[in-house]
């Protein structure tokens, strides 16, 4: 089994057949899954709907073709739901059991987890195990960069700097907000950048920390019917405010979190003020309501109105 991170991963011109990918780095990985699931017939899987895969039963195993690829997407979730002996035993052997598979973890899985029964069994099966981890500071002001003069539109070092602080480091968010950019037909000046980036059509999730650890759920509700009448994804909402309650955790728990300066500085003060149970029960919230609107539930809008709710009971 051999280990390569995902920056490596995506300039092999082949992906073996068996992948196990994880870390934070949400958007590289779900760019390596793409290239890994080109041209194959596959199936999704999530956590806390494991049964037709669990049994065998009408799904992937007896595929018309035989190669139906099973994808576990959200596998950090995993421990969760495969609690008990028998059940890790039988998703290791279905899993065993294909001749093509991709599980992924949009997390970073530490040492403890990794070595756990269920993900190292995960591991020896796989043929490639793939870390995603971000990108550096400085890697991101390359990629900005490059991404401005291959349009040729090159930018100044601090109209370069300033796109990667306003935006943040969440690398589909960056995309988005420089594709923006470079629509737009006249010289990017640093008043005009500001001008764009801040009047972007949705609510900056940053924005939405705030209110979130306040348990201020009348502001976080407004914010939320604000990002959704303007098209937002509350999937990808939850999953961003996910991000950044880890980001907080890390640093409560004194751990190296790779941040833009001025995010770094925000995230130590707010983690400051929480204590580590508040903020993993915030987290808990958010994981609850996304398991709403996936499994059917609640409608998003259902979800989002009772994670505000809530908010004023943690």
């Amino acid at each position: 089994m051999k280990r390569i991170t995902v920056q490596e991963a995506l300039k092999l011109k082949e992906l073996p057949r068996k992948l196990f990918i994880h870390g934070q780095e949400e958007y590289l990985s779900r760019q390596l899954l793409k290239k890994f699931l080109k041209g194959k017939s596959y199936e999704e899987f999530y956590p806390e709907s494991l049964d037709e895969f669990l049994k065998g039963g009408s799904g992937f195993l007896f595929s018309q073709d035989g190669q139906s690829t099973p994808v576990i997407l959200h596998a950090q979730e995993l421990p969760k739901f495969l609690r008990k002996k028998r059940d890790k035993e039988l998703f290791l052997r279905r899993l065993s059991t294909s001749d093509s598979f991709a599980v992924v973890a949009f997390l970073e899985l530490d040492y403890k987890t990794l070595k756990g029964e269920l993900f190292k069994g995960i591991e020896e099966l796989s043929e490639l195990v793939v870390e995603s981890k971000p990108y550096t500071e400085k890697q991101l002001y390359g990629l900005v960069d490059k991404k401005f003069k291959s349009a040729g539109r090159p930018l100044p070092k601090e109209l370069v700097k300033l796109i990667v602080e306003t935006v943040g480091s969440e690398l589909t968010e960056l995309k988005h907000e420089t594709d923006k950019l470079l629509c737009y037909p006249g010289e990017l000046t640093r008043e005009v950048v500001e001008g764009l980036l801040f009047s972007s059509g949705k609510v900056n999730p940053f924005e939405l920390i705030f209110p979130l650890l306040r348990g201020d759920g009348r502001e976080l509700l407004t914010l939320f019917n604000s990002y959704l009448e303007k098209g937002g994804e509350p999937l990808q909402l939850l999953g961003l405010l996910q991000s950044q309650l880890r980001n907080l955790i890390e640093i409560k728990c004194q751990r190296r979190v790779r941040l833009p300066q001025e995010s770094l500085r925000r995230f130590k003060e707010l983690a400051a003020k929480k204590s580590l149970t508040e903020l993993l029960k915030l987290l808990a919230e958010l994981h609850q309501a996304e398991f709403n609107i996936k499994s059917g539930v609640l409608s998003p809008q259902e979800a989002l109105k009772e994670l505000a709710f809530n908010l004023s009971n943690i």
